[in-house]
């Protein structure tokens, strides 16, 4: 089975309760998803209906530890990947009064090769986005967001990247010793 697997990170504006709660909230997950898609509760507790174009499945909420951690399980069906099934750990951290880290690990396979991963991951990237996106719209911040720092000069990241690369061949990380070799058990052998 074609496995594509993902572990990437979203700085939500908010706080960790309300990225908790977010992350709950079905029409806020919707708006991250592609158009046409829907997002309902099942017959089950914790159970949803997932129809997107192209897909439908089940959503299964498991292992929640309120507001820090949860395990989502899903399978479903559509007719580019055939039967599908996933697991995703998705995890929060606090940041400050009003920034929340979110890692999030996907691991997803498919009874049929999907045509490129690297599509795969930017669509689910894309959808990330849209969550972040979605959480934004619905709870706005009066922060501004913070800005990256420029990258260094090419002469700063060249001599950066040399001394990196000097200190790994002294500290045995670039060229690990070799290990050592197991003995043989039995009668020892004779010179010759």
């Amino acid at each position: 089975m074609p496995t594509l697997a993902l572990n990437d990170d979203l700085v939500l504006p908010v706080p960790q309760a309300t990225a908790w709660k977010a992350l709950h909230d079905l029409a806020l997950l919707a708006d991250a998803l592609p158009a046409g898609s829907s997002l309902a509760a099942a017959d089950a507790a914790r159970a949803f209906a997932l129809a997107m174009p192209g897909f439908t499945g089940k959503l299964l909420m498991l292992d929640i530890e309120a507001p820090s951690r949860l395990r989502l399980s899903f399978d479903g069906q559509g007719p580019g990947t055939g039967g599908a099934t996933g697991q995703a750990q998705i995890r929060l951290e606090t940041l400050g009064p009003d920034r929340t880290l979110v890692h999030i690990a996907l691991v997803i396979q498919a009874e049929r090769a999907v045509p490129s991963k690297v599509a795969g991951l930017a669509l689910l990237r894309q959808r990330l986005g849209a969550l972040e996106q979605a959480v934004e719209q619905r709870h706005p911040s009066d922060r501004p967001k913070p800005v990256p720092a420029p990258p260094k000069p090419w002469f700063q990241r060249l001599i950066g990247w040399y001394l990196g690369w000097f200190a790994a061949i002294f500290n045995g990380t670039l060229f690990p010793p070799p290990k050592p070799r197991a003995r043989r058990s039995g009668p020892p052998r004779s010179p010759r």
